[in-house]
């Protein structure tokens, strides 16, 4: 943990040990250093060495009063150097006895840079900060699960995203999964209300606002890799349990679920157990229906090809919905592309899959319109791509035959590098000329 034990080194030789590890969270918690000088020799080829050894009596771990050394290293783990008390996992009782008001204002999107990510940990490591941990999962059901962790300043904000996420298996701290992680601020400088992501670690920073429209929109971004190497495809807009997901967002008034689900060979759930309200809270829907549900008929697709290569509407085949998914239709930041593959061949032994191509639209109330009323559609086979061609109302591009062809030879190109080898989903690609040499 070179990260720690930079810490401790420096604390050690600073003579400020109550900044390691579980000393790092003994404000409020008296402390008893008692430091011992002890003589240690080490003798080789004559030459005596002398050290001095620091003896450093920790404060005695209490967490019900937030000193909890294995959370403490956890959350260095995480970036968060902790220097005052912090809770973890309390309930949603405790959390709302704790108070505090909750400003879900919608962010703006930021680029992430190190200055900003380096400034909002060092915020919520601070002594005078209170943390509050709370460790959730996207996905309803076990199997198709991913750990989430909330590491925040704001009870408000740590109930709010206790209510929306999904509960998941109690685990020591140190063995919470680090991949996906959600740090939040409830000021920070001269920020505003901002959200962002580092590229590299997919985790999510939120300063100001808690938002939680805002939030599901990052977290797919940020966790459609681990759902997908987990064999999981995981389907980012509403949707009812045994009729039509859509996997991204569109309005459908009278959808039972709002943010998504998840469908694997173990079952299919929904990702969230509550909703985020048009003011940004969240709404609990915890009781609204079972951990596993039926799986859908009809899942949705969306590219955005603005070329309109791709048909406006169109019904799949699971091999050609693995293609598409991998040419247009994928997350931003999705790059396991090889078991999105998988996990779609696997859905569509259930489910239909169907592909809309808001590129095609002149706007993107006629694409939403299309899409409600694609499932359970018919076509024919027609166009550059060889595709089921559904006729639907608003769709007002088409691709020339030079954009089309060319079009088609990079979808072939680009899948061709992403699903290497599996040649099923290569071939239900469009058929395209090689070029002359």
């Amino acid at each position: 943990r070179p990260f720690a034990d930079g810490i401790m080194r420096a604390s050690f030789l600073a003579g400020a040990g109550r900044r390691v590890a579980g000393g790092i969270a003994g404000s409020g918690v008296s402390a008893a250093p008692k430091f011992a000088a002890a003589a240690a020799t080490r003798r080789f080829a004559s030459v005596v060495v002398q050290k001095d050894v620091i003896d450093y009596e920790f404060p005695r771990e209490n967490p019900a009063v937030g000193l909890s050394y294995d959370l403490n290293w956890s959350l260095c783990r995480f970036g968060v150097v902790p220097q005052g008390k912090s809770f973890r996992n309390l309930k949603a009782a405790e959390l709302a006895k704790a108070g505090g008001s909750l400003k879900t204002d919608a962010p703006k999107s930021v680029a992430w840079s190190k200055e900003l990510e380096t400034e909002l940990k060092a915020a919520l490591g601070a002594e005078q900060v209170t943390r509050y941990v709370q460790d959730c999962a996207l996905g309803a059901l076990a199997a198709n699960e991913v750990p989430v962790r909330i590491i925040t300043d704001s009870p408000a904000a740590a109930l709010a995203f206790h209510t929306l996420c999904s509960r998941t298996k109690a685990l020591p701290a140190s063995e919470v999964d680090s991949s996906l992680s959600v740090l939040h601020v409830s000021k920070l400088g001269s920020h505003g209300d901002a959200i962002t992501m580092n590229p590299k670690t997919k985790q999510i920073l939120m300063c100001g606002s808690f938002n939680a429209g805002a939030l599901a929109d990052k977290l797919a971004e940020a966790s459609t890799d681990s759902f997908l190497d987990k064999g999981v495809l995981p389907l980012w807009g509403p949707g009812d349990a045994g009729g039509t997901v859509y996997a991204a967002a569109v309005a459908a008034a009278g959808a039972k679920v709002q943010h998504g689900f998840a469908i694997s060979p173990a079952g299919f759930c929904r990702l969230f157990m509550g909703s985020a309200k048009p003011d940004g809270g969240v709404k609990d829907e915890y009781k609204l229906m079972a951990n596993k549900a039926d799986a859908p008929k009809a899942i949705v697709m969306f590219a955005d090809d603005a070329s309109g290569t791709i048909p406006a509407a169109s019904k799949l085949t699971p091999p050609q919905a693995a293609f598409y998914f991998a040419a247009a239709c994928a997350p931003k930041g999705t790059t396991a592309f090889a078991p999105a593959a998988e996990a779609i061949l696997a859905a569509g032994k259930a489910s239909t899959f169907y592909m809309v191509n808001r590129g095609a639209f002149s706007s993107a109330a006629d694409a939403d319109a299309a899409a409600l009323k694609v499932a359970g559609a018919s076509g024919s086979v027609s166009g550059p791509l060889g595709l089921e061609s559904i006729k639907v109302k608003g769709a007002t591009k088409a691709a020339d035959a030079a954009a089309a062809a060319a079009a088609a030879k990079a979808f072939v190109a680009s899948v061709g590098g992403r699903c290497k080898g599996m040649d099923e989903v290569l071939a239900a690609g469009p058929k395209v000329e090689e070029d002359k040499k």
